[in-house]
């Protein structure tokens, strides 16, 4: 088909013609010059319209790929939605929403977001601020006059906003395994910040922290005397209809909440451990579905809740690092059109639950990734940023690689299980019968093992499982760098030194197979080794 041109007649300006290609040519009338421009106008943005749903569904389609192969490799239960230039073009929802009652996911299924939290509170800040209750330069000491610490006369609204102030993040994992589950009031919350130490003078520097969050929390009750709840409800979630989003309360019965679950490496999921919500409000308390998520990236379209210039600041990150109020901001260098792509992003992550939302501010486009369950592994973990970051590059046309199942972490099951010789058949079998469906890189035992030896203290599975990879992999430095270590480490110096030394002979002998700068860097520490386990054993 052949799209008519229409050109005007530089002679006579009366008339227009009207070229079809082979179908000849023929005059218009000035008095019929309204109804043919109307007509081909309509023409035109009938065709950009079909072109730009076609672009709508092939992003959809591949996106729909990607998802059903995190699917059936077990890598995702959840739910993703993504608009482009403000429709939705896909929202679906995968897995299970209750592992011991086989209960399905559903779209309008609420997930714990974490710190996909702070953007509101960063917002209802900024609400406060246009309405004259509080000063993005005002200290900590204006709003909360009983906080005392090295800086609460120099720390401002804005460096809490964005993690510039200095404060402690969070608290150490032992002890904060032990104070999250236990309820807090607000102001006993932040007492942790106030008795810390500081990272560094504030605003010299960036260093996230939760408990800021919680300040900025404390300060918004202080100066309305309403409850944080009360004011993310009154303030944001209303007005824009986000009927399934709340402070979460531990107490409560919420209809259509995922349960939350932890992967194990050696065992496989577990109900995720308790978290008191009271632990994180301001700073990652919220649940919410991908369809309200939805409603607020519209909301922050427009200027009806806080001004475009407060809006601006938000989306501005500051000169020491990529956040600005509430957000991360990041670029992007598309592939294909080497364009520029600044995003304001956010992942959260609380026990059990994992989760990603992603503006892109040039063309309104918006990624939502909702987990019900995290891992507690870095053996091909999956985790929200992750998978809609894969999104973000469909959207702008680059490739994405689907995933594939973990080998390893099918392997470490196993041998927590039923033992390393049980863990090893099962290798076997899948590589001669499933190929396809794992990953059977070098990288993948070769983290096992890591994980085996260091978090687990396994030493002689971590063993067995790199003499493995060198078995499986003969011409890589890296198998029996890693197996030599851990002779190393057993103070079996002669057979370390042997296999360090077989290693640099595989070096040598296959420069292109190991050629990497991590190589060269861990042959020149196995020289090292080599010399100061000759001297033990001399």
């Amino acid at each position: 088909m052949q799209i008519p041109i229409i050109e005007k007649r530089r002679k006579r300006g009366r008339q227009w013609r009207l070229f079809s290609g082979s179908h000849g040519t023929f005059s218009i009338s000035r008095r019929n010059q309204k109804v043919y421009k109307t007509f081909f106008f309509l023409f035109i943005l009938m065709l950009n319209s079909n072109i730009i749903g076609m672009a709508e569904s092939s992003h959809a389609a591949k996106i729909d790929t990607l998802m059903n192969a995190y699917l059936k490799n077990e890598l995702f239960d959840g739910v993703v939605l993504v608009a482009e230039k403000g429709h939705i073009i896909y929202k679906k929802a995968f897995g299970l929403a209750d592992r011991e009652w086989n209960i399905p996911m559903t779209i309008d299924t609420k997930f714990k977001i974490g710190s996909i939290s702070k953007p509101f509170t960063a917002f209802v800040i900024l609400q406060l601020v246009q309405d004259g209750l509080i000063r993005l330069d005002g200290t900590i000491a204006d709003y909360i006059p009983d906080y005392k610490c090295k800086y609460q006369d120099r720390m401002t609204i804005h460096q809490l906003l964005t993690h510039t102030s200095g404060l402690l993040d969070a608290l150490e994992p032992e002890e904060e395994a032990i104070k999250e589950r236990l309820f807090h009031e607000l102001r006993d919350l932040i007492k942790y910040a106030e008795a810390a130490e500081f990272y560094f003078d504030p605003g010299s520097g960036f260093h996230y922290s939760n408990f800021g969050y919680n300040i900025l929390a404390y300060i918004a009750e202080k100066v309305t005397g309403k409850t944080f709840d009360i004011l993310l409800k009154e303030r944001i979630f209303e007005p824009i209809g986000m009927m399934d989003t709340r402070e979460y309360r531990d107490t409560g019965i919420e209809e259509r909440l995922a349960k939350g679950y932890e992967y194990k490496l050696l065992k496989g999921f577990e109900n995720a451990t308790f978290f008191d919500n009271s632990y994180a409000v301001g700073s990652g308390g919220l649940i919410s579905t991908a369809e309200d998520l939805y409603k607020w990236h519209r909301a922050l379209l427009t200027d009806q809740y806080i001004s475009n210039e407060l809006k601006e600041k938000m989306f501005e990150p500051t000169r020491s690092s990529q956040y600005g109020y509430g957000w991360s901001i990041g670029k992007k260098l598309c592939e294909n059109s080497r364009d520029t792509l600044t995003i304001a992003e956010h992942s959260g992550s609380v026990n059990g639950f994992g989760s990603y939302i992603a503006h892109i501010l040039r063309d309104t486009s918006l990624v939502v990734v909702l987990k019900n369950w995290r891992d507690d592994t870095f053996i091909s973990p999956a985790y929200a940023p992750t998978i809609g970051q894969e999104i973000i590059s469909i959207l702008y046309g680059e490739r994405v690689s689907l995933p594939q199942r973990s080998i390893a972490k099918h392997m470490a099951f196993y041998i927590g299980r039923d033992g390393f010789d049980q863990a090893k058949n099962e290798y076997f079998r899948i590589k001669k019968e499933d190929f396809e469906s794992y990953s059977f890189a070098e990288s993948e035992l070769n983290k096992l093992g890591i994980e085996l030896f260091f978090r687990f203290h396994m030493i002689d599975d971590a063993l067995h499982v790199f003499a493995m990879n060198m078995n499986e992999f003969p011409k890589s430095y890296n198998t029996y760098d890693s197996y030599a270590y851990i002779l190393m480490q057993k103070n079996e110096y002669a057979s370390a030194i042997h296999y360090y030394r077989q290693g640099l002979d595989i070096l040598r002998m296959y420069p292109e197979e190991n050629n990497s700068e991590q190589v060269q860097k861990d042959a020149q520490q196995a020289l090292q080794f080599i010399e100061e386990m000759e001297k033990k054993l001399h």
